[in-house]
């Protein structure tokens, strides 16, 4: 499976979606925080999931008030793949496979790559704004609990 028949398979569109509305929710938080984070910065978190996802321990700074929220953003997307359930013919759920979770980040990620016009570039975050009008419901539910206790009037 590609990365074009994940974007285009209404079974990992939600994921998709999940892993957009995630990105939007923190952008959102950035920018409410005076920090506001473009596509590079995105993509690079995007990366490091992936990473981290495959076994790998990536470096993630945290010294500078956006660089907590991009790590934040990092942890979320994380945190979030034993949650994120594989459905199929078989009645029982079961956790989606990290390589289809690094398949849907690497296709979030091209999304970027292809919409981005270069550095300092919020084209792409702008673009997937436009699919979620209601900023009210932008955080996925398993991460709303924490983020709301966390930042009141997200």
């Amino acid at each position: 499976m590609t990365s074009a028949n994940i974007m285009h398979d209404e079974t990992y569109q939600p994921v998709l979606y999940m892993i957009e509305r995630c990105i939007l929710t923190y952008d959102k938080i950035a920018t409410e925080q005076g920090q506001p984070i473009n596509d590079s910065q995105v993509r690079s978190i995007l990366t490091k999931v992936r990473k981290t996802a495959e076994g790998g321990t990536p470096k993630i700074p945290a010294s500078s008030p956006r660089e907590k929220i991009l790590a934040e953003l990092h942890e979320a997307l994380v945190s979030v793949l034993p949650e994120i359930l594989e459905e199929d013919a078989n009645p029982e759920k079961r956790p989606l496979p990290v390589p289809i979770w690094t398949l849907c980040l690497q296709t979030v990620e091209e999304s970027i790559q292809r919409r981005s016009s270069g550095p300092g570039s919020r084209f792409y975050l702008e673009f997937i704004a436009g699919y979620f009008p209601d900023t009210s419901r932008l955080i996925p539910a398993n991460l709303s609990s924490a983020m709301a206790a966390k930042y009141p009037g997200t």
